[in-house]
């Protein structure tokens, strides 16, 4: 069973959200969209988790393509309950930060980091700054792409990983990847 965890980091209007949405969703057949900031149009768009939960309990097995905008935190909870009870799809987390920052990570997120594997869940985080992250949610990303950067703390810290392109002379929409991309083969490149 083929799993990954993708995280993929850039400054607003880097194209984070295009690269997922023109080249890593074109292919899925099953995925969950946590749209905080309303960037996702062309799937189903859920506002209330009940109809939500409701939709998943009847299309558990089915494809699925979803966007979920959460009214309030205790939805976005309760999303994340309900993640671990569906299996082969695709949960992709924008701001990611709200729910794994650097001090605390939600209890059932965590759980499908580490225990996604086994049940074919995949998550494809987004985040603007490593330093607004936790750092077990990075520890376990198998591939890493950044866009753009310029915070030299942010740099210092990117400068850790091994990428294929100098993220310090990226130009605008251009990103460099550090990880296995055999996890998560997309055609742009």
């Amino acid at each position: 069973m083929n799993n990954y965890i993708i995280g993929i980091m850039g400054k607003k209007g880097s194209g984070k959200s295009n690269l997922i949405k023109k080249y890593m969703l074109k292919n899925m057949v099953r995925y969950i969209i946590i749209d905080t900031l309303y960037e996702y149009e062309d799937d189903r768009i859920f506002y209330n988790i009940d109809e939500l939960y409701d939709y998943l309990k009847e299309n558990k097995d089915r494809a699925f393509k979803i966007i979920f905008r959460p009214e309030n935190d205790n939805d976005i909870e309760i999303l994340f309950q309900i993640s671990k009870t569906i299996n082969n799809y695709t949960l992709v987390i924008e701001e990611v930060d709200f729910y794994a920052d650097t001090f605390h990570i939600n209890e059932n997120l965590l759980y499908n980091i580490k225990y996604g594997r086994h049940f074919g869940r995949n998550i494809i985080w987004v985040s603007r700054s490593p330093y607004e992250i936790n750092r077990f949610l990075t520890r376990q990303t198998d591939l890493l792409i950044v866009f753009k950067q310029t915070e030299p703390r942010d740099i210092e810290y990117l400068n850790k990983y091994k990428f294929d392109k100098n993220i310090q002379l990226l130009g605008k929409y251009e990103y460099a990847i550090s990880g296995d991309l055999n996890v998560f083969p997309f055609s742009k490149r």
